[in-house]
């Protein structure tokens, strides 16, 4: 689960994944946050566009000159239960998926197996695994790389990830921005006939650019009661790209989230393309 909004979010008009899947995507912390909510969670994300998710990756790959075409090797990074990995697998793409949660991932397996696709889901901390460099395209999608809270983490993470491309290879995410944690964008909750109930409060602490989420569930078949608190940090622009080129990639562009413009400074979303030096 990425903490990002659903209702209250306000760049809904966008139409593209704003919506609670990325408040709800595999986090990158230490602890398992996503354990109890694993079963909920394709009921909590039944309205997400995902193949227009993946329209709009394959876009920016192909303004990249990397191409997602049938046969492409993609390593789907923080993959949850697997709906985008599923969705590329559809496409004819070879799919590895990796999430720190394994309930998330034995959601993953298990619709992997319904519809037939052979996926490879791995149990991997994004700063710490290692995969040989033979992966055409690496996604990291709803905000997970957020979760890692410190600058040298993350500089480790698309080191790993650098490692895994080939030297044709591309690496699209997307990040929150700093404005987006400001306006705590995740303050909000469901309707109460939703079934699954939730209620988010954010507080954000601009020395260290961090926010905080106190996340409730209730499920309301079974009254089950869940509480999970997440937190992201907030990078620049001129941070992220910095690390990148630490981590090894050269040419780096930035897209306003959805959009094929430049991202400003009213973007509460930004996305990364990056390619290996």
């Amino acid at each position: 689960m990425s903490a990002r909004a659903g209702p209250g979010n306000r760049r809904r008009e966008r139409g593209v994944g704003e919506d609670r899947r990325n408040v709800l995507h595999r986090g990158l912390g230490h602890h398992d946050q996503f354990a109890r909510i694993a079963p909920y969670y394709d009921l909590l994300m039944a309205s997400v566009p995902y193949a227009r998710w993946a329209d709009y990756v394959s876009d920016l790959a192909l303004l990249a000159r990397r191409p997602i075409v049938p046969g492409s090797r993609l390593l789907d990074l923080a993959t949850g239960t697997g709906s985008v990995a599923l969705e590329f697998a559809n496409r004819g793409c070879e799919v590895t998926g990796l999430d720190l949660s394994e309930p998330m991932l034995e959601v993953a397996r298990a619709k992997a197996q319904a519809a037939g696709r052979s996926i490879e889901f791995l149990p991997r901390d994004l700063v710490k695994f290692s995969l040989p460099p033979e992966f055409d395209h690496a996604l990291c999608l709803y905000d997970s790389l957020n979760y890692i809270l410190n600058a040298d983490r993350l500089k480790q993470a698309f080191a790993n990830v650098r490692h895994a491309l080939n030297s044709n290879g591309v690496f699209i995410f997307d990040v929150n921005t700093i404005r987006a944690l400001e306006a705590e964008m995740f303050t909000q909750a469901s309707g109460p006939n939703a079934v699954v109930r939730y209620r988010w409060q954010s507080k954000y602490q601009p020395k260290v650019k961090l926010t905080e989420v106190r996340m409730d569930f209730e499920i309301a078949a079974t009254g089950e009661k869940i509480h999970v608190v997440h937190r992201q940090r907030g990078y620049t622009d001129e941070e992220i790209r910095s690390l990148l080129s630490q981590a090894g990639f050269g040419e780096i562009q930035g897209y306003d989230g959805y959009r094929f413009q430049p991202p400003t400074p009213s973007s509460d979303r930004v996305f990364y393309v990056a390619l290996p030096r």
